[in-house]
This record gives C-alpha cells, structure tokens and sequence, in this order.
C-alpha cells in the first residue's frame, strides 16, 4: 500500500480525495451536507492562522482506498492533533485504516504531540441509524471518548410569527446593548474588541476531556482570518452585540456562507460572562440570520454543532428552529514521550 501526503496543486488528486468523502458521506451520512470540491485544495493551502492542515492518501495498485485529514495548531496548543480517518466503504477490513493510524501515530510523534483526538459519527434520539464500527475501531487502538457535539440543523425562510416573537424577546432583553452586523472584514473600531470576545472561547466553551488550552486572538489573527476566508471563497456574515454604555464588544456571532454551497455553517457563539442574562446570544443570532437572508437568498439550510453538555446554547438553537441530526465524537489518546 502507498501512504503519501496529498499535494494540493496536485488537482486531479485533491478531486480524488473529495469524490471518496462524498462517497462515505452519501453512503453513510447522507443527511449530512456535500461539501464542495473547491473546499479540499483551499483547505489545505489556506488554513486557520496558527494552524496547518495535511491530508495523507492510502493507495493500492494506483486506486484511492483511504485518507487522513489532520489538523495541528502551531501556536498555542502545538501539543494537540486532530484528525478524521477515512476508509473506502468498499475496501473495509483490510488493514488501510490501521496502517493510515500508525501513520498518523508517527507522524505525532515526530511533531511532538501528546494529544491525538480523532472523530467519530455517533446516533442521536431521533436522528437517523448510525453505525458504531469507526468508534469500535478507535476504542481497539487506546482512545476513548471525550467530547460529543450535537450537529443539528435549520432551514432557512422567510421570518416566522415565533420568530418575531423571538427577537421581540431579545430587544424586550438588550435594551443596554446594539446588535451591529457586517459581511467580510470587520470595521476597525471592532478589531480590539473582537479579539478579546474571541479569546475567551477555550475557556467558556465545555470541551469535556480534550485539552484545548486557551488562545490569543489578537488583530492579526482577526485580519488572518479573514483573508482566509476570502481565499476559500467564503462570505463571514457577522454580528456583535456592543454595550451602549461602555462601547465594549460583549457578544459574537458569526455565519460562513461558501459562495458554492446553499447552506452555511454556524461557527461559535460566545457572550462575555460579565454581560449574560441579557439574552444577547438571541439577540446576536436573530440578527444575524436577518442578514444571511438579505445577503444570500439562496441559502436555504443553516448547520450548527454544540457539545451535548451546553444547555443554554442548546437551548437558544432549539428556539431557533434547529433539529439534531447526529453526533462528533471526539475520541482522545495521550501519546507517551
């Protein structure tokens, strides 16, 4: 079997790489969105600021038979990787998988990593039929699970009556504060203010057992970030929610919306500790969905994912329209020196 990293102005095998996840998702998680096949090639040249991602293919007699995407930050967090591991529906029980996990094993530990953390699909109440092979698979090989998120999603129309009930709930709520949205790049006078919200994230979302460390989002990474996502082709639709009295940024929300796809995805809401039981998380969603509307009608569906365990955020998606369809499980080993 050849085990090679995947080159990504090598086209026609960034297109190989996407046909065998579209594969294993129609086949197996077919309620699960397509991702478009720009997405793979610009993933890998454009990745998160502080971060790099890898793809390595498994081959047999010049056939694509398995792949491992992987994540590893650079900066803080230079301990952690994550990854998912995929085989061919058909070439299953062979080996290909074991062989791309001692690889990617390897590969750790000559990064000096001492977390690993694979994914793994999972079945919940009401979703469709999942199947348990891939997390059997990891719990042989020393992970365990340490984090469950929920992906659910919501369609996306024309403002319901509950929906205006809603947002006359958050402004009733937020009468202190401004919800202010933008498309793209995030005006200068809330560059600062972005940062700080966005610095609190690893440590006010539930991450279980995985150990992510917090991080400092600065405005370079801030401008990073949005030169990425002009670079994959993505529109960041964004709102803040800004304190009227002090002029502080205390709650973010933001949609990417790919210019090839008609759904967006919901990145991670956060509101400063110090500024909750306003309902600004309503308030900044709401919002926000007005714009996605206004600026992409052709978006018809929003995914999201949460971690089982985060009950208010849970319960704002409900409120909102969203439904679970499966579960991430985020499967950890510890590697030893």
């Amino acid at each position: 079997m050849d085990l090679r990293r995947l080159d990504p102005a090598d086209r026609d095998a960034v297109d190989r790489v996407h046909q065998l996840f579209e594969l294993a998702r129609a086949t197996e998680t077919p309620e699960l969105a397509p991702v478009s096949a720009s997405r793979y090639a610009s993933f890998l040249e454009h990745p998160p600021p502080g971060a790099e991602f890898r793809c390595y293919t498994a081959a047999q007699d010049g056939a694509l038979v398995g792949a491992v995407w992987l994540s590893m930050p650079l900066k803080e967090n230079a301990h952690y990787l994550e990854a998912e591991l995929l085989v061919h529906p058909g070439h299953r029980r062979r080996g290909i998988g074991t062989a791309l996990l001692d690889r990617l094993l390897d590969l750790a530990r000559d990064e000096h990593r001492s977390e690993i953390v694979l994914l793994a699909r999972a079945a919940v109440a009401g979703g469709p039929p999942r199947s348990d092979a891939g997390a059997r698979f990891l719990e042989r090989h020393g992970f365990a699970p340490a984090l469950t998120e929920i992906d659910r999603k919501a369609a996306v129309g024309a403002a319901t009556a509950d929906e205006e009930r809603l947002w006359d709930e958050a402004l009733a709520a937020s009468g202190d504060y401004e919800a202010v949205s933008w498309i793209g790049r995030c005006p200068d006078e809330h560059v600062a203010g972005l940062g700080r919200i966005d610095s609190m994230i690893f440590t006010e979302i539930p991450l279980g057992d995985v150990d992510l460390r917090p991080r400092t989002v600065d405005a370079q990474f801030v401008r990073d970030r949005e030169d990425r996502a002009e670079a994959q082709g993505n529109d960041l639709i964004r709102t803040v929610a800004v304190h009227r009295a002090g002029g502080g940024l205390v709650a973010n929300t933001v949609l990417y919306a790919h210019r090839d796809e008609t759904y967006a995805q919901q990145a991670i809401t956060i509101v400063d500790p110090a500024h909750r039981g306003h309902r600004l998380g309503l308030l900044v969603k709401l919002a926000n969905l007005r714009r996605l509307r206004e600026a992409r009608p052709e978006v018809t569906a929003v995914w999201t994912g949460n971690a089982d365990v985060n009950a208010n955020m849970n319960a704002i998606n409900e409120r909102l329209g969203f439904r679970p369809v499966d579960a991430r499980v985020s499967y950890r080993r510890r590697l030893d020196a």
